[in-house]
């Protein structure tokens, strides 16, 4: 016979105390006494940010209190956001603590008796009963609010998901029921059985501290229900907490990592023999890898085959950044490196299948160059691929095969096979977004040009924007000589001689026209944000375009270079730094832009480096300055034309 594991006993303590506790609103009462009484003190002006989270949990249970006369004006948002307040200020009390703690044991060990020490002693004596009362407070609120919205809820698993703030709790024990069970193809087993009745209290417990448990949970149901039989699941988590931590940190942190686990199962693997979190193999490796899935069937199979491997490369360094176990630019380069490869991998296969029908061109060969953050080796999870198809030779020339083409025909339908290739639609969507609008005419020109009149368009036609998004232009396949020579072509456009005053109002105005049409949509829009990563990528190209120094795809070479010169504050070198790998950590944690959920702000903070938010802030505030300020010196001298 199989026993329920041990959900209830917190609860059942609870519900055997309740008669013998005050309610909530004399506990609330309480605790804002000793609140008063401390901030009435000088030593509570030392910790203005607990007091801070205290009124934020105070406000919360007060209108809680007040709702419970209305039972139906009660939503599971406002229990979620009293939850969430508690999570919060228990983060402060143990902030608060830090910095207590050392000088109260000062005082214990006789290694200081100065009113310092003294203080933070006493300070620390005085918040411990404020702690327990806010526990007190936040227990009882929670158990008077589940009983009053689920009265029905007797089963252990159901009164567990209430107490941990579980929108629909009964839907959810349902699932977990379903598992116990062994409804899933995964859970037949009894190891399995009986390693998730080990760790379902351990479960629910993590489940409880993610902004929306539910959902959490849901996805992990999906995953469960998808998993082969011959996949243990539980039994790794009970050998490794750790693991089930990692897992659960994807489906609650980062929707689009938990949409490739939901979508390819087999990851799950990846996931527990701990391949996921291995550096990304050397491109030689990553070659003959995908070159051998090409090859393999037909021809539809094999690019999905291709791109469901290189998904599942994304999904290690994604798992990476999540868990802050490699730097978040490092995680860049090695996402561009990975696209590298599969752009080498499918540009061969298309140019051997062309072969086979059309012929070669005799003399001509391909070369795609990269721009954007593909071109400065700095791709992000959401990143598109900004590339432009060039090819070498006479474009009159005509292909040898039995069907030939002449160059421009050839190579432009090279180069829609090969975007198509790279979008290759998998469950994910497409592979990657390949956007080719930076060609000399943009959509309305040949998808792919030669090497001459690409250099007569940036000579006689180019706008000043299209020579800035020269600067991060690299060639990322063909042969050396080729690649020499669109180098070659870049410099000397990148090189040439410009009106300063020209380019300087071009700038300005192109700036302007970017924050009118397409402003910041939050204030972690590290991009478009004043003083976000367009103000310091403009300020950067301007001294490119106009004084050649820093010519280098890669931002952060331009900038070292720049510092150099003088020619640019030495604290972007930082700032650059802190903007991109917030950037990098956002586009996969908070893709929206918007303020993360305080849930989610630890494991941002720690993914770009920093140990608390507070602390990223910070440096995020600092950073945005010194970009304002470099911006503004670059463009004086229109600036002082204009007054």
């Amino acid at each position: 016979m199989r026993h329920e594991p041990d959900l209830g006993k917190a609860t059942l303590d609870l519900r055997l105390a309740a008669d013998r506790c005050p309610g909530p609103a004399q506990l609330l009462a309480e605790l804002e006494r000793r609140c008063l009484s401390l901030k009435l003190s000088s030593s509570g002006e030392r910790i203005d940010a607990l007091f801070t989270r205290i009124d934020e949990f105070a406000v919360l249970a007060s209108d809680l209190i007040d709702a419970i006369a209305l039972p139906a004006a009660i939503e599971p948002a406002m229990r979620r956001a009293f939850d969430v307040a508690h999570a919060r200020l228990q983060a402060a009390f143990g902030a608060a603590e830090q910095v207590l703690t050392p000088l109260s044991q000062m005082l214990l060990t006789g290694k200081g008796f100065d009113g310092a020490v003294t203080a933070a002693a006493e300070l620390m004596a005085t918040l411990a009963p404020i702690r327990s009362d806010a526990e007190r407070l936040h227990q009882t609120l929670s158990r008077d609010l589940r009983m009053l919205l689920y009265p029905g809820a007797c089963d252990a698993i159901e009164v567990r998901l209430v107490d941990a703030g579980f929108a629909d709790p009964i839907r959810s024990a349902r699932r977990l029921r379903e598992w116990r069970e062994g409804g899933p193809a995964a859970l037949q087993r009894a190891s399995e059985h009986h390693a998730l009745d080990a760790v379902l209290p351990g479960l629910i417990d993590s489940l409880e501290r993610f902004e929306d448990p539910d959902a959490t949970l849901a996805a992990l149901d999906e995953i469960v229900c998808r998993l082969p039989s011959e996949v243990e699941l539980f039994a790794p988590f009970e050998a490794r907490p750790s693991l089930m931590a990692s897992l659960l940190g994807v489906l609650g942190h980062a929707p689009s990592l938990s949409r490739h686990l939901i979508a390819q199962p087999a990851l799950i693997r990846r996931l527990i023999d701990s391949s996921a979190y291995a550096p990304l193999p050397l491109p030689g490796d990553l070659d003959a890898e995908f070159r051998l899935l090409l090859n393999d069937g037909e021809r539809g199979a094999a690019q999905l085959r291709t791109a469901q491997a290189i998904d599942a490369y994304r999904f290690g360094l994604g798992l990476q950044l999540v868990e802050a176990t490699a730097d978040a630019l490092d995680v860049a380069v090695s996402c561009c490196d990975l696209a590298e490869a599969g752009l080498r991998a499918m540009s061969d296969d298309v140019l051997a299948r062309m072969k086979d029908t059309h012929g070669e061109v005799p003399g001509a060969e391909l070369v795609i160059l990269a721009l954007g953050r593909f071109g400065g080796r700095a791709l992000t999870s959401q990143s598109d691929l900004d590339i432009i198809y060039l090819f070498t030779g006479d474009y009159r020339a005509q292909s040898d095969g039995r069907k030939p083409l002449d160059a421009n025909e050839y190579f432009s339908r090279v180069a829609q096979q090969i975007t198509t290739a790279m979008s290759t639609v998998t469950t994910m969507g497409p592979l990657y977004e390949v956007d080719t609008r930076l060609r000399p005419w943009g959509a309305k020109g040949m998808l792919a040009c030669s090497l001459e009149t690409y250099d007569r368009y940036h000579q006689e036609n180019a706008w000043t924007w299209e020579h800035m998004a020269l600067t991060r232009a690299r060639p990322v396949y063909g042969s050396d000589e080729a690649r020499k020579a669109v180098r070659a072509i870049v410099n000397k456009r990148l090189r040439q001689p410009r009106d300063r005053a020209t380019l300087l109002g071009d700038a300005v105005k192109m700036r302007s026209d970017i924050a009118r049409h397409k402003p910041a949509r939050g204030p972690f829009d590290v991009k478009l944000v004043k003083g976000g990563l367009v103000d310091l990528e403009f300020a950067v190209h301007v001294n490119q375009l106009g004084r050649h120094v820093g010519i280098h795809p890669r931002l952060r070479t331009a900038i070292r270079s720049q510092v150099s010169a003088g020619l640019i504050d030495p604290m972007m070198i930082e700032a650059h730094q802190i903007l991109s790998r917030m950037l990098i950590v956002l586009r996969l944690l908070s893709p929206h832009d918007q303020d993360p959920a305080p849930e989610r702000r630890a494991v941002i903070a720690q993914a770009c480096g920093f140990g608390q938010w507070d602390e990223l802030q910070a440096a995020y505030g600092q950073a945005r300055v010194v970009v304002q300020e470099s911006w503004a010196a670059a463009i004086a001298d229109h600036a002082g034309q204009d007054g």
